[in-house]
């Protein structure tokens, strides 16, 4: 049975995402339809599968996930969602260091949910992306970390002083000697607001190359496990990739301390 159980919920993407679907609630056929994009025909010999194996029911014209439905599926999701990460861009997850993300996120890896892998051109290297920059003059509040120096995020930093964002922003402390020393008027900006946070992270904690939470997306870097940084950037606009985001960085706020 547990045999038969997995394959009736994996062997078929139609079942599977059928599954799922009614994880939000009851549905008719025709929702089903219009949500899994299939005939009426393979749909129902899908649903009809479902039924004999005890993970839905039909209550009236609409179909709903059993009590062992619901069990099921709420345990298998998250696998689900984590495989759709690894398996769209498995080359670069493979290469990543991922002993950044503490083991209660990386459970909830799949919360980054559709995801774009930014790889800069050689004349763009050190620059964020444009799907960033043109977050930043919209948002109202960051979350943003840094453990490289990025030579235009001063001046973004202080920008988003100036307007009174309300920001959060963590430096490696080399990051952040080069901010004061290098960028003065900026990092005073900075320091001056009234809505801005700037805290230096612990040294002796291993950090990932860099974390940004807007009020629309999620940006995140990880070094490679040869210890370098290659400029890929992790990209998504999902809601739950950036509460996955927020609290990655408040993980690494606990090691800091705040510069007043």
């Amino acid at each position: 049975m547990k045999t038969e159980l997995i394959s009736t919920v994996f062997l078929s993407e139609k079942r599977k995402n059928t599954l799922i679907m009614l994880l939000s609630g009851p549905a008719t056929i025709d929702e089903i339809k219009q949500s899994i994009n299939g005939t009426t025909s393979a749909i129902m010999a899908q649903v009809k599968i479902l039924l004999e194996q005890g993970l839905i029911e039909q209550v009236d014209d609409e179909y709903r996930l059993t009590h062992v439905g619901q069990i099921i599926m709420k345990k298998i999701k998250p696998l689900i969602e984590a495989l759709n990460i690894v398996e769209g861009n498995k080359e670069f997850w493979d290469s990543r260091d991922l002993g950044t993300v503490p083991d209660y996120l990386l459970d909830k890896i799949g919360d980054l949910g559709d995801v774009t892998i930014h790889e800069p051109d050689l004349n763009h290297l050190f620059e964020p992306p444009k799907e960033l920059l043109t977050s930043l003059k919209q948002t109202k509040n960051v979350c943003t970390f840094y453990s490289y120096f990025c030579p235009t995020c001063p001046c973004n930093y202080s920008e988003l002083a100036k307007k009174e964002v309300n920001y959060n922003l963590i430096l490696t402390r080399p990051v952040y000697e080069r901010l004061r020393d290098e960028y003065t008027e900026q990092h005073n900006a900075i320091v001056e607001s009234q809505n801005s946070h700037l805290f230096i992270c612990n040294e002796d904690i291993i950090t990932p190359g860099a974390i940004s939470v807007t009020d629309n997306l999620l940006l995140l870097s990880f070094f490679n496990k040869k210890g370098f940084f290659d400029h890929k950037k992790v990209l998504s606009f999902e809601e739950s990739a950036r509460q996955w985001g927020r609290e990655y960085f408040y993980y690494y706020k606990q090691f800091c301390e705040e510069v007043t």
